[in-house]
């Protein structure tokens, strides 16, 4: 019971004293990190003499997160889409994602983004050039070491308070509210360790793989000027204007005269009619007139 109460206690005290932890621990590591780069540097120049003669370079301990933006106007988006295929095998990097634009049946822009071995992501941009006119070009460099360190710092730390509990889990002496106290602690440290492991791996994958988004754009044709208007080319046009409205008008009687037919059957034979009626009625009034 006393080990589980001070398993408990320390527990407690790693939650309130974890930023002092993890600031001793990143120097540390820091520390040795340091001595490991100038190990392996003093190393190579007893080996190599110096780097510009063939020795090799230390590696670099910093974790550095790169990213970039590129537009480039290329003639056509087939052609460039398989070169930067060729030149992504050649270096081993990728296309992570893709969004292609289409106007008129064929491809106006994309946006492709790559991901790129870091050691040469220096040397992408100008290959690059090879596709078409880069009109526009950014490069950012995010230093992540510091956050880096103390998040694994604080695995460390915490993974070993996670074996002192998983020992407090498996002993049977203490009574049920004290093992269900180290239960719960035992899956709050369990969760920050998965935690920070998440962020250590998507942090390493950005280290070593560098992001680079690349935007497509076709040439687009270009607008030809119309030339002036001569006497000959308006005289021109007012003759086929005045012919297409001596046809337009000629297309409206058509139209007109057939749609007008079913009256005409109607209104002929009516007007024949009332002209025999009025012709009868005009004969017979002067002999009504005579007639004592």
């Amino acid at each position: 019971m006393k080990a589980i109460a001070a398993v408990l206690v320390t527990a407690l005290a790693f939650t309130g004293c974890s930023k002092s932890a993890e600031i001793g621990d990143s120097r540390a590591q820091e520390a040795a990190v340091a001595a490991t780069s100038a190990g392996s540097g003093a190393g190579a120049a007893d080996k190599g003499g110096k780097a510009g003669l063939g020795g090799a370079r230390p590696a670099d301990p910093r974790k550095v997160i790169r990213t970039g933006h590129v537009e480039l106007v290329v003639a056509t988006y087939a052609e460039a889409r398989a070169k930067l295929d060729a030149m992504l095998e050649r270096i081993g990097g990728y296309v992570d994602s893709t969004q292609v634009n289409r106007r008129a049946s064929a491809v106006s822009d994309a946006v492709l983004v790559l991901r790129i071995p870091a050691d040469v992501f220096a040397s992408v941009v100008p290959q690059l050039r090879e596709l078409g006119e880069v009109t526009s070009e950014t490069t950012n460099a995010t230093d992540i070491t510091d956050t880096y360190v103390d998040t694994a710092a604080r695995i460390a730390s915490a993974t070993q308070l996670e074996k002192r509990l998983l020992e407090l889990a498996t002993d049977r002496n203490g009574n049920i509210d004290q093992v269900l106290a180290v239960e719960r602690e035992l899956a709050r440290v369990r969760g920050e360790i998965e935690a920070d492991q998440g962020h250590i791996r998507q942090w390493s994958d950005q280290i070593a793989l560098s992001t680079l988004t690349v935007t497509l754009s076709t040439k687009r044709a270009e607008i030809v000027p119309a030339a002036p208007a001569t006497l000959g080319s308006r005289t021109s046009e007012a003759v086929h204007g005045s012919i297409a409205a001596l046809g337009d008008l000629g297309e409206w009687l058509v139209v007109h005269g057939v749609a007008a037919l079913p009256w005409l059957l109607v209104l002929i034979p009516g007007g024949v009619l009332l002209r025999r009626l009025s012709r009868r009625r005009a004969a017979r009034l002067p002999a009504a007139t005579v007639q004592p």
